[in-house]
């Protein structure tokens, strides 16, 4: 099963799969040569842990995906990351290399867990270092999610971190050549992503999220704007260009005027319905967006991504 790697166009399209705390989102995107993605389903169904196996399957009937491969994206608590020096070795040998780097970082033992790496772009840290990010799921997680989906009929032929499913969302939003930052606010916590069209140069998770007051927000405007300027003091690639404001649930435009007015970056509002423009399936409320970007994010994955 392809974890983080690159996977080829399907002519039916791709299933994004994300297990929140509250439900099952699911989406399907189809691509074909020359045109936009189409975004087929974007469901969103709440479900308690009992119920999943059962939803997940009486969904998956209900709009006919039975057979159709699919890409789970694991919510950010399912997970954690770790960016770390990467030794020279091929790609393929990156993973059981770093295995035993992050061997002392966890809390259990390797063969309760299940591990991947990604490189960063060669000329992140200006080349001065090889670095990489590893991603750790427990064992045991990842063999329930196996189960409901295989139980739903679906097939799952890989697994993304948010991360990825975000920096997917970025390249359709943004310009290929241009540095990006994707910025996810949370109801007691935030990620930020930066990116250069396919490639991922950074991301970091900050412990502010967007319930709060305005002492609150200004605190994470100012980390945020830290972590921008890390990227363009350290990271190398260039000046940021355009930050991307992902829907959120709680306190949107209260958010969107602290950080116009606090962050030295353009800031851009996503809206599915324009990344989808004629498309019935992303004529979604800000609530559904929310609820529904992992997935969609998933669906987005793509041979070039």
């Amino acid at each position: 099963m392809a974890w983080l790697k690159r996977t080829k166009p399907l002519p039916d399209g791709l299933v994004g799969l994300e297990f929140s705390h509250q439900g099952i989102a699911l989406a399907q995107v189809r691509r074909r040569a020359g045109q936009a993605p189409e975004l087929l389903h974007c469901v969103y169904r709440e479900a308690e842990l009992p119920e999943r196996a059962a939803v997940l399957k009486a969904l998956v009937d209900e709009l006919g995906l039975s057979g159709l491969p699919a890409n789970l994206v694991l919510h950010s608590a399912d997970y954690r990351t770790f960016l770390l020096e990467a030794p020279e070795v091929p790609a393929d040998e990156l993973r059981d290399a770093m295995r035993w780097r992050v061997k002392d970082m966890l809390g259990e033992p390797l063969d309760q867990v299940v591990l991947d790496c990604f490189a960063l772009p060669a000329d992140a840290y200006r080349g001065r270092m090889r670095m990489a990010y590893c991603a750790v799921l427990g064992k045991a997680q990842m063999n329930q999610y196996a189960a409901w989906l295989r139980g739903s009929g679906l097939r799952l032929t890989s697994i993304d971190i948010s991360e990825m499913a975000y920096r997917n969302l970025g390249l359709l939003a943004g310009a290929p050549d241009l540095n990006i930052a994707v910025l996810r606010l949370r109801t007691t916590e935030s990620m930020i992503c930066i990116q250069k069209g396919a490639d991922l140069y950074m991301a970091r998770r900050l412990e502010q999220g967007a319930r709060g007051g305005v002492d609150d927000l200004a605190n994470m405007t100012l980390e945020i704007q830290r972590s921008l300027d890390y990227f363009e003091s350290q990271i190398g690639a260039g000046r940021l260009n355009r930050i991307l404001l992902l829907p959120m649930k709680h306190k949107a435009a209260e958010a969107r005027t602290e950080l116009t007015y606090g962050l030295a970056t353009p800031l851009q509002v996503v809206d599915l319905r324009e990344l989808f423009p004629g498309q019935p399936a992303a004529e979604l409320a800000e609530l559904q967006q929310v609820q529904c970007l992992g997935a969609i994010g998933a669906a987005l994955r793509q041979d070039a991504a």
